[in-house]
């Protein structure tokens, strides 16, 4: 393995060597280049024995190593860390060995991460439906809600009656992006209930009929009876993403962590109105101004438009 820093490439040695064989001093043809006299004399003693061969850059790592470990406690140490998945400390205790040993050897094998041994996760899938309103991702955040001052986030804030909780409840379109936010006091079955019947009938307004949603395995989405009177009262299909797996409902997530990083903690608010009234604003802004990566710069109201233009069986 070559040196990663050398001195001087395989062309400033040939330029180095050239210059002393055309008369240069040794001290003078290294200040030109930048490098040590001794650093010259090495390459210049090297090319008198070795020829052309010395221009090659070469590992720093020694010919003969006597006081590493040997081969057969190595392989010990490998053997144990990938058994026991013990770190250098308790392999250290195991084997009778120093700490600084057997973390060296670990490094120098590639075991000294323990990340190696974890379970490698399913390759990502991402999906898109074909048409607006074959698929709506729900999803609800909690937030503090913010009292005189801006929060702690932005510095102490005074004591306010403004003081609890506030929950977001998001709806997003899995075509076209398009998202339907409101805050609620609560996240509650009527309330989850209540604002499906507000987001589907906005998106109807925009001319996409609404066939499914998904939502996680909240007590509010599956095991209480409010919710899903609301999905059949609508004529809808349930989805329901499998346990512990919140990728599915990605779109959701997503956009909430673009709704904390770009406008729930942005900037400092006075206070928990002027949040809320920048929540619109930036909803807005998000729909109709905003690029969006995964759909090639466009915007989700222009996706939308193209969709809902191009009929693709949104009136059927």
């Amino acid at each position: 393995m070559s040196n990663s820093r050398p001195r001087l490439s395989a062309f400033g040695r040939s330029v180095l060597v050239s210059r002393i064989t055309a008369g240069w001093s040794l001290r003078a043809a290294a200040a030109a280049l930048g490098v040590s006299a001794t650093w010259a004399w090495v390459i210049w003693h090297r090319f008198l024995a070795e020829g052309e061969r010395a221009y090659a850059l070469r590992s720093s790592r020694p010919h003969r190593s006597p006081r590493r470990i040997a081969v057969h406690i190595e392989r010990r140490i490998t053997r144990e860390r990938r058994r026991r998945r013990w770190g250098p400390l308790r392999l250290s205790w195991l084997l009778g060995l120093a700490r600084s040993t057997v973390y060296a050897v670990l490094r120098r094998t590639g075991l000294g991460h323990r990340r190696i041994f974890r379970t490698p996760l399913p390759p990502v899938r991402r999906y898109e439906r074909a048409v607006p309103g074959d698929l709506v991702h729900v999803d609800t955040k909690k937030l503090g809600r913010l009292g005189v001052g801006g929060g702690k986030r932005f510095g102490p804030q005074r004591q306010s009656q403004e003081r609890g909780w506030e929950y977001l409840h998001v709806a997003v379109d899995d075509r076209t992006r398009v998202p339907y936010v409101e805050r609620l006091w609560g996240e509650r079955g009527g309330d989850c209930a209540a604002f499906l019947r507000r987001a589907v009938a906005f998106f109807l307004d925009h001319g996409v009929r609404v066939r499914q949603v998904m939502t996680d395995n909240a007590f509010a989405y599956t095991r209480g009876p409010i919710f899903g009177a609301a999905v059949a009262e609508l004529g809808l299909e349930h989805v329901r993403t499998p346990a512990y797996t919140p990728r599915w409902n990605g779109k959701a997530e997503a956009f909430i962590g673009i709704l904390l990083r770009e406008w729930a903690y942005a900037r400092p608010y006075p206070h928990n109105r002027a949040r809320a009234i920048a929540l619109s604003a930036f909803v807005h802004s998000y729909t109709h101004r905003r690029p969006h990566g995964e759909l090639g710069g466009l915007t989700p109201m222009q996706r939308l438009t193209q969709d809902v233009h191009n009929v693709r069986g949104q009136y059927s």
